[in-house]
């Protein structure tokens, strides 16, 4: 299957703007019409109060991207490529969802791509979708991951990788340097 480009659907907008994502988390590069790039949003569902909260939510340049993937360990990189592969026929995926409209994005991200589990039914799951430009990239992603796929991948990770994501997410999700802890060598 060749992929297919739509309008970006308000899912993936930034929850703080409620516009499309205008530039890399990373670099800053702006996001406008010739750039690919990567969403990931991670939502949070409060089934006791009828709520859900976005946890995160960022834009990466293709070429961030990339960077950020390269630094997964080559163990890390093995385990968690043989867990898409052993849970996802692509191919079968591809095929069934072909005839999708592209502006209905339940089909891609209405249940976990690794296990199934209905989003309804999910506490926590992140999104993963390709855009181009103003434009969604129906390919592959989009794919919705639930909390216990994530947990599971997590497990697979190398310590190495888990301090790289660790500091990806400190340095771009964590407290404002002046509320950081101050670490002092002696």
């Amino acid at each position: 299957m060749i992929a297919r480009l739509a309008d970006i659907p308000r899912e993936l907008y930034s929850t703080e703007t409620g516009a499309p994502f205008s530039e890399c988390l990373v670099c800053g590069r702006p996001l406008g019409e010739s750039a690919e790039y990567m969403v990931e949003k991670a939502v949070r569902k409060y089934s006791d109060y009828d709520l859900q909260d976005t946890v995160f939510e960022y834009a990466v340049c293709i070429a961030c991207y990339q960077t950020l993937s390269a630094s997964f360990s080559m163990e890390s990189r093995q385990a968690v490529d043989g867990f898409f592969a052993e849970r996802v026929d692509q191919q079968e995926r591809l095929e069934r969802l072909s005839d999708v409209p592209t502006n209905d994005l339940a089909p891609w991200i209405g249940s976990c791509l690794l296990t199934g589990t209905p989003a309804d039914s999910l506490e926590e799951y992140q999104i993963v979708a390709h855009c181009f430009g103003e434009h969604l990239v129906v390919g592959p992603a989009p794919f919705l991951i639930g909390g216990p796929a994530i947990d599971e991948i997590t497990g697979l990770l190398s310590n190495e990788t888990l301090d790289e994501l660790g500091g990806f997410r400190d340095q771009y999700f964590g407290l404002p340097p002046e509320l950081q802890p101050q670490v002092v060598f002696l």
